[in-house]
């Protein structure tokens, strides 16, 4: 056995050497990845550099406290405090009350997902808005534009405009008017009255003027050229039995898509009937700025 092993497995001096040398090598190429990290000289990138120092800025406002040491001194501008509506709140005036890019950029961004702020805490709930930020701006939020469900559902009345423009020669109201009729207004010849006619009988009428908004074609400028010489009854809107209606009608409703008509009639079937209108926030994809859009057309007779 001994000389077996010999034949085959003894080696020279020389191939001892080899066989060294070799060893040797394969551990130099190993470790020869980490040996380079550790030598090769770090550059200096003044983009990451910046960005790190902006990491390291707003890491030290949320947690309160600013490390002097690690985050360069910046000259704050002089706050400046005024009512103002969230809802609609300019970038300039944001940044007048102290607030950043980022949290500006929130709040533009849920109100132009048609999000509203209808009281001063849902204002706090934007993900951005620190409690101190919230504490001090609170005092100055004006809600007074934001009306709530409830307080927007329309009551059976003719609206203000009606009554604040008493001397004018044309006065139109929209949900009795004819494109004829229309056509007498500044701005609406008959294409845009056929429009607004078409756009009342598939939403079953206006209950506000601003509805004309909505219209394809109709801007800001033409509404207000407009303004003072129409008005809403909103006791002509037709009303949709939310208890009685079928999916298929539902669904055909320009405010309504499929799938909320969906959801609301099997949330009937399984329920029982609405007693008002705020029983439909109960469906989890439905909010208060639907609600508060389509609660004029609803009615909760039980059939």
């Amino acid at each position: 056995m001994g000389k077996w092993f010999d034949k085959h497995f003894s080696m020279n001096r020389k191939e001892l050497q080899g066989l060294s040398f070799l060893t040797v090598l394969v551990i130099f190429l190993w470790f020869l990845p980490d040996l380079y990290r550790i030598l090769k000289p770090i550059k200096h990138d003044p983009a990451f550099a910046l960005r790190e120092q902006e990491i390291r800025r707003f890491l030290a406002k949320q947690s309160g406290s600013i490390d002097e040491d690690s985050v360069t001194e910046s000259i704050q501008p002089e706050l400046e405090y005024f009512t103002f509506n969230p809802n609609k709140l300019t970038a300039e005036e944001a940044k007048r009350l102290g607030l950043s890019d980022y949290q500006i950029r929130m709040i533009h961004n849920y109100v132009a997902k048609g999000g509203r702020f209808y009281t001063k805490s849902d204002f706090a709930k934007i993900y951005a808005i620190s409690e101190q930020d919230f504490q001090r701006l609170s005092p100055y939020i004006n809600l007074e534009a934001a009306i709530s469900v409830k307080e927007s559902v329309p009551k059976p009345i003719i609206s203000e405009s009606l009554f604040t423009k008493p001397n004018l020669q044309l006065l139109i109201e929209l949900n009795s008017t004819d494109s004829l009729e229309l056509q007498e207004l500044r701005g609406i010849g008959p294409v845009f009255a056929s429009r607004i006619i078409r756009f009342r009988d598939l939403i079953g009428g206006f209950y506000a003027s601003s509805q004309l908004l909505e219209v394809y074609g109709m801007d800001e400028e033409r509404y207000s050229n407009l303004q003072a010489n129409i008005y809403t009854d909103s006791t002509k809107v037709k009303k949709i039995n939310i208890n009685a209606v079928s999916y298929q009608e539902l669904s055909r409703h320009p405010y309504i898509s499929p799938k909320q008509a969906n959801v609301i009639v099997q949330y009937r079937n399984q329920h029982g009937n609405y007693l008002e209108h705020t029983d439909l926030l109960n469906i989890e994809i439905l909010n208060e700025e639907f609600l508060r859009k389509i609660a004029p057309y609803l009615s909760f007779t039980n059939d």
